[in-house]
C-alpha cells in the first residue's frame, strides 16, 4: 500500500503513542499535540485513514489501529528506525534533518529500495558496534 508522507507519519505516531501509552487510549489531541498539527487536520486525516482501513471508525473517543493499520505500522517503524539511523549515525545529519528525510524516503522510493537500505544499514551499524566494542576491549 503506498501511503503520502502524511498519511506515514500519522501511522507512525499513532502507532509509537500506543506503545508509550500506558492505558493505551489515544485521542486525536495527543496526535495533534506530537505531530505539532490543529485538530481540524487530525479529523481530517483520521477521516482518510477509516477509509483506507486502517484506524477503527469510532476514533473521536479513542484512536485504534485495524489489524490491517497495524502491520502496515510496524513494517514503517522498523524501516524508519533503520532510515533515521543511516541519516543521523551515517551521514550525521541533525536530528529534525534525520526525521524529514527518513519519511521523504520512506514515501517516495520503492520499497525494494527502502529494503536494501535498511538491510545494509542494519549491517553497516552492526559492524561499528562490534568494531566499537572489540577496540574498546
Amino acid at each position: 500500500m503506498n501511503l503520502c508522507t502524511g498519511q506515514c507519519r500519522y501511522l507512525l505516531c499513532i502507532y509509537r503513542l500506543e506503545h508509550h501509552n500506558p492505558n493505551g487510549r489515544i485521542r486525536c489531541v495527543d496526535i495533534a499535540r506530537d505531530l505539532n498539527v490543529t485538530r481540524p487536520s487530525v479529523s481530517k486525516m483520521m477521516k482518510c485513514m477509516v477509509r483506507m482501513e486502517l484506524i477503527q471508525p469510532d476514533y473521536c473517543d479513542s484512536v485504534l489501529l485495524t489489524p490491517k493499520g497495524k502491520e502496515i505500522a510496524e513494517k514503517i517503524n522498523a524501516n524508519y528506525d533503520s532510515i533515521y539511523a543511516f541519516f543521523r549515525q551515517i551521514l550525521r545529519l541533525s536530528s529534525q534533518e534525520a526525521k524529514d528525510h527518513a519519511f521523504l524516503f520512506l514515501t517516495t522510493f520503492p520499497e525494494s529500495t527502502v529494503k536494501k537500505l535498511c538491510s545494509s544499514t542494519n549491517k553497516t551499524l552492526e559492524k561499528i558496534v562490534k568494531n566499537h566494542v572489540i577496540h574498546k576491549n
